[in-house]
């Protein structure tokens, strides 16, 4: 924790430590191990093992938080409680690695897929990108400003530059590492008690780049996929990029969502009036090389100044 987080922590841990909330933490991929964090068929990622996972469940439920689904916090939660909502976002098919994780525990977790890449088993842009960089020896730094400038582009148009630069092949996932779930290996992961399936677009689209048409296609078309796979409608949406606008909610909310996932690094008062606030929550992510006990004390804190520094320094997935 930096020194600007510290005082602003100290300041604010006497009025923020009891208070009733709810936390939401943001999640990509797993590794299986801290040896295999920083795999280049990744673009730079949070570097989360199942360990530091692991890790992170204990430390929260030894500070009192007790872990709950889109469908409880659609429900309604109690407004003395504490409470936090784990997420994934994308559908890797390594996520599979949280389950052990998640019966150890008996809590739930909220898997939000992007439906199209399940259906045409296609690498996600960013990480196709990212091995193409790789090979061409682009530092870190160089990939993450790549990956930011190509993130600009419309939506419809990110694949098909990819394409034409590095070839039809780019979008061939290297292996488990990378790939996204299977229809099959979603339907029978959906069926396991913990684990929860969430709209995260058909493409993985930037809904607010989107015209109103194809903004409600993008979800709705995501809702479709996803129930029919699990038998069983999403409750939440996390919005690509975490860009969100009131047209966004009005169509995630009419494809009968009822829980809305930003990336905006704030808790979430207790009690959530009203369907507006339900949609536009926001989620901390948690990084694997983080000690989970100080994250957590920024999160009590709510949003530090750090976090918005690197909101404006980095783009989010």
């Amino acid at each position: 924790m930096g020194l600007a987080d510290r005082i602003w922590w100290r300041i604010n841990r006497q009025l923020v430590r009891q208070k009733p909330t709810l936390v939401a933490v943001g999640l990509h991929s797993l590794c299986p191990s801290r040896a295999q964090v920083g795999d280049p068929a990744l673009a730079p990622n949070q570097n989360v093992s199942v360990g530091d996972f692991g890790n992170l469940v204990d430390a929260l439920l030894e500070d009192g938080y007790g872990v709950v689904s889109p469908a409880q916090v659609a429900a309604g939660l109690d407004p003395g409680g504490r409470f936090v909502m784990i997420t994934f976002d994308d559908g890797y098919y390594n996520n599979v690695l949280a389950l052990d994780v998640l019966k150890q525990y008996r809590i739930p977790a909220t898997f939000l897929v992007s439906s199209n890449h399940v259906l045409e088993g296609k690498a996600f842009w960013w990480d196709a990108l990212n091995r193409a960089l790789v090979k061409a020896g682009a530092t870190e730094h160089q990939r993450n400003a790549e990956i930011g400038r190509v993130k600009a582009l419309a939506g419809n148009r990110v694949e098909a530059y990819l394409q034409q630069r590095y070839g039809f092949r780019c979008l061939q996932p290297s292996g488990d590492r990378d790939r996204p779930f299977s229809r099959t290996e979603l339907a029978a992961f959906a069926r396991h008690p913990w684990v929860h399936l969430g709209n995260h677009t058909c493409d993985h689209a930037i809904l607010t780049r989107c015209p109103p048409e194809e903004m409600r296609r993008q979800i709705d078309v995501c809702q479709r996929t996803l129930t029919d796979i699990a038998g069983v409608p999403p409750v939440a949406i996390a919005y690509p990029n975490g860009d969100c606008s009131p047209e966004v909610f009005a169509a995630a909310q009419g494809a009968g969502l009822q829980v809305g996932l930003t990336v905006r690094p704030r808790h979430n008062r207790l009690p959530l009036a009203g369907p507006q606030r339900l949609m536009d929550l926001g989620r901390f992510y948690f990084y694997g090389d983080r000690a989970p006990r100080d994250e957590l004390l920024k999160w009590r804190a709510g949003s530090m100044p750090s976090n918005f520094v690197k909101q404006a320094l980095r783009g989010t997935r």
